[in-house]
């Protein structure tokens, strides 16, 4: 109570969100559904990974689902992002605060492709791409990328 009326609860929620700021790399590990029906992933089971966090921005720059992500939510040491119905992420950062571990579900997507030409100049074959009801769980393991 005596440190709500200081107003330093504030200031220690504040830090500890803070923690997350930065560039974090490390790899990420898909664990394919189990369905029998799921076609066969466009993407393989470990990636490389790196991410960005700076205040409320957060972006994948290489892993899976890249991209930046504006549904995102901080709260004591953990960051949830999320694309709704397609990609969602939990980070929690460690007690040293040296060490994201990562825990979501990425929806698996398919292209399929023909034979027929694309158009007539384009002589490329049409590509369908599309979200199956396949969801496949991503873990990763991030630290700090250190500066140059």
């Amino acid at each position: 109570m005596l440190l709500a009326a200081a107003g330093l609860v504030p200031a220690l929620t504040a830090r500890a969100e803070d923690r997350l700021d930065g560039s974090w790399v490390g790899t990420e590990k898909v664990s394919l559904a189990t369905r029998t029906d799921c076609p066969k992933p466009n993407y393989g089971t470990t990636l490389p990974a790196r991410i960005i966090i700076a205040g409320s921005l957060f972006a994948v720059v290489d892993g899976y689902g890249p991209g930046r992500y504006t549904n995102v939510q901080k709260s004591f040491g953990t960051l949830v992002f999320e694309v709704p119905n397609t990609r969602r992420g939990v980070l929690t950062i460690s007690a040293d605060g040296n060490t994201l571990t990562e825990k979501g579900f990425i929806r698996r997507t398919t292209t399929v492709a023909s034979n027929q030409r694309g158009g007539a100049l384009s002589g490329q074959p049409p590509q369908v791409a599309g979200k199956t009801a396949c969801l496949d769980e991503i873990t990763g393991i991030f630290h700090r990328q250190k500066q140059k």
